[in-house]
């Protein structure tokens, strides 16, 4: 956990030396898989992709004009659900690439595509939905979005909606008893 927050505390520190970047542009920073990151196969445990996938959307934030608006309102951004697609191994000591890409947003919803790449090839994708929190209170995102000069609107494809349609109902679903033989 102090690395995870080390490396936080170093995308904060760095986004003044770093050139801004848009909501809507797309990021990409390069990575190296560590000895901690790996399971004892030698190949990134699945909760680092998680992780790195966290660094790339606070590298956002961090670059963007959403940092000003977020921390003069006492925001807070708070992901809300991801579906990770795990295609092929990242092994240890290998370098690979994440990009982030804004998928779009609605009215309480940001989502974005996380891409992990090697050698032009595709290990894993990542797609998630974060809001942006006061108090245990969604914000209002259009508010936000407003003030750092983005569209009202851009729709998320189908697709992506669909992944995430039914979350609710999955958490408000009732346990499944354990059958008794």
């Amino acid at each position: 956990m102090f690395h995870y927050w080390y490396s936080i505390a170093k995308i904060l520190m760095r986004r003044s030396v770093q050139p801004p970047v848009a909501i809507h542009d797309t990021i990409r920073r390069t990575f190296r898989v560590r000895l901690f990151d790996c399971d004892g196969f030698r190949v990134m445990t699945a909760s680092r992709y998680a992780a790195y996938m966290d660094y790339i959307r606070w590298e956002m934030i961090a670059r963007s004009p959403m940092y000003h608006a977020m921390v003069k309102r006492g925001l807070a951004p708070t992901l809300g659900s991801q579906k990770l697609i795990y295609r092929k191994p990242l092994k240890r000591w290998t370098r690979f690439a994440v990009e982030l890409e804004l998928a779009g947003w609605d009215d309480k919803w940001i989502y974005h595509l996380h891409r992990f790449e090697q050698s032009g090839e595709i290990k894993a994708v990542g797609i998630t939905r974060a809001l942006i929190w006061k108090r245990d209170v969604p914000s209002v995102l259009a508010d936000i979005l407003r003030e750092v000069g983005a569209a009202t609107t851009m729709e998320p494809p189908a697709w992506v909606l669909e992944l995430f349609a039914r979350d609710k109902e999955i958490i408000d679903r009732p346990r499944v008893a354990a059958s008794t033989p």
